[in-house]
């Protein structure tokens, strides 16, 4: 059987890239940024089926795993608890637990309806004690083994040796009781929890009960299309609930993916796309399809945080900030999605920056954006027709490269750092000086640059500590070089490009190297730049 990342949706396997990705990974993201990593992990659900003689374990490069407490049904045991979950301390991987909610039988209703936090008076609070008897049953079989999961799920499916009853709209309310109640015995003991079914077994068991905030394990069974199991993160789920998980299975593994970053685009005369992660492309390209609406998961248990954002659209502007439970955009009225900006909260913001770029009419992909900064175009009537998003995680710099643009009728922009751009793109505006500076922890030095202007040429070599171009004169800035001095020199390298008029953004160029153009009277509208550690 192959390994897990044979069948990952969207991923390939072939051999590594080039370094020279590496380095243009790190000219887009500047110092402040690790190499994208994938947000989705991937894992697998493991139980009784699992134990010795049975369905294998999962292969070794899986990254999570949810262990199953119980072997099939309420107050039953995982006969092979112990051993799966020293498997998941031998391997140090993240683990979860899930445990069956199953309707009582009689004997379990006279036991255990009246011993519980509820009064045993009324029929509807002795199936709430049953379900919290379920519950410490299976928080019992966790304190055997010494094991204190992340998360706990609740399944909730038809049990053959067991049944739901279903058939009345009061049968499924009473099945509520009980779900209701596992679920308090595991917030009284602090386990954060959630809710395993589907949307056909939801329905028929619960009356397709509405828990918005329980978060949801949603499975796709074997899969029809590669995306199915992904789609599950950023569709309606049964419960309305986020969806954390989705599961699907080849009949010998249960395959699980976490949702974070998981992102989908709804394109005209298309309609939602398959969804998409960690960086893939949503939408289309040389189709001249616009993109209408997007779709975004950020729900995990890996850290907290959420993620805000919000979309520019056509004959309406921008939209108000919202969360990723709420997709941006419109569907049904035929509006192109010309902008968005979108920003992390949270433990999410404090470890991770998100990266996105949007690919947009006449301009194709624009450079990337980060942490709130606006992908595509406002108030110029371009469509965006495809969009990637992914996290990229954070690290300390030992430099940070700080500068800003005085830009044609509008003066000294504001400061940015480490790769975002100075500037303007689309507007026709030049670029007539640059300010810079470096802060500096680690070793001494300086940056060294000079400017070529209009009508002047390349001004002298200059300081940091001076800006170059013009002010005041109405001259634009064609070209600039810049280079380190003393130890900063030695273990840096500074990487900037232009965006010129008629052209474009260049390459990035490094550490002396022109960017821009001289004697040829085009305009620098905007700039990069940004430090980036040497790498041998």
């Amino acid at each position: 059987m192959a390994g897990l990342r044979a069948l990952r949706p969207g991923r390939c396997c072939g051999a590594s890239a080039p370094r020279i990705l590496a380095v243009l990974l790190v000219l887009a993201l500047g110092v402040l940024f690790a190499p994208p990593a994938g947000a989705v992990d991937y894992g697998h659900d493991v139980s009784w089926p699992q134990c010795p003689g049975g369905l294998p374990m999962p292969p070794e490069d899986t990254e999570f795993v949810v262990v199953g407490l119980t072997h099939g049904l309420a107050f039953t045991e995982n006969p092979c608890l112990e051993q799966q979950f020293q498997w998941v301390v031998d391997r140090g991987v993240r683990a979860q637990a899930y445990t069956m909610s199953t309707f009582p039988t009689a004997a379990q209703y006279d036991t255990y309806g009246d011993d519980g936090p509820w009064p045993a008076s009324t029929g509807p609070d002795r199936l709430r004690n049953v379900g919290y008897a379920e519950g410490r049953a299976a928080l019992a079989s966790l304190a055997e083994v010494g094991w204190r999961p992340e998360r706990i799920w609740v399944d909730v499916e038809p049990r053959p040796q067991q049944p739901w009853p279903s058939s009345t709209a009061t049968q499924r309310q009473e099945n509520r009781f009980v779900i209701y109640g596992l679920l308090a015995a595991l917030a009284d003991a602090g386990y954060p929890s959630g809710i395993y079914s589907y949307s056909s077994a939801w329905e028929a068991i619960t009356g397709s009960w509405q828990l918005p905030d329980v978060p949801v394990w949603s499975p796709a069974g074997r899969l029809d299309f590669a995306s199915e199991a992904s789609d599950l993160c950023v569709n309606p789920s049964f419960s309305g609930g986020t969806v954390h998980l989705a599961q699907w299975t080849d009949g010998t593994y249960d395959y699980d993916m976490t949702c974070i970053g998981v992102y989908q685009a709804h394109v005209a005369t298309i309609g939602w796309q398959p969804s998409v992660s960690d960086g893939a492309t949503a939408g289309t390209t040389g189709r001249s399809l616009p993109v209408e609406a997007l779709r975004l998961s950020m729900a995990g248990d890996r850290l907290s945080g959420d993620i805000l954002w919000r979309g520019h659209v056509q004959n309406i502007g921008w939209q108000p900030w919202t969360t990723a439970a709420s997709p941006i955009g419109t569907t049904g009225l035929g509006l192109r999605l010309e902008a968005f900006e979108l920003r992390l909260t949270g433990d999410l913001a404090s470890q991770y920056s998100i990266r996105y770029r949007a690919h947009v009419q006449n301009v194709g992909w624009q450079p990337y954006r980060i942490d709130g900064a606006t992908a595509g175009t406002v108030g110029q009537g371009l469509r965006m027709e495809a969009v990637t998003i992914e996290l990229v995680p954070k690290v300390a710099p030992a430099f940070t490269a700080v500068y800003a643009a005085h830009v044609q009728d509008r003066g000294w922009m504001a400061n940015v750092s480490d790769g975002t751009v100075a500037g303007t793109t689309g507007l026709a505006l030049r670029l007539e000086a640059l300010r810079l500076n470096v802060s500096s922890t680690a070793y001494t030095g300086d940056i060294e640059w000079r400017g070529h202007v209009q009508n002047i040429g390349w001004q002298p070599w200059t300081s940091s500590a001076n800006p170059i171009g013009t002010v005041g004169q109405g001259l634009r800035l064609e070209a600039f070089e810049i280079r380190l001095t003393g130890e900063m020199a030695s273990h840096y390298r500074i990487y900037y490009r232009a965006h010129v008029q008629d052209i474009g953004w260049q390459s990035w160029v490094a550490d002396g190297a022109t960017a821009g153009t001289s004697g040829v009277g085009k305009r620098i509208e905007a700039v990069q730049i940004l430090l980036a550690p040497k790498t041998v």
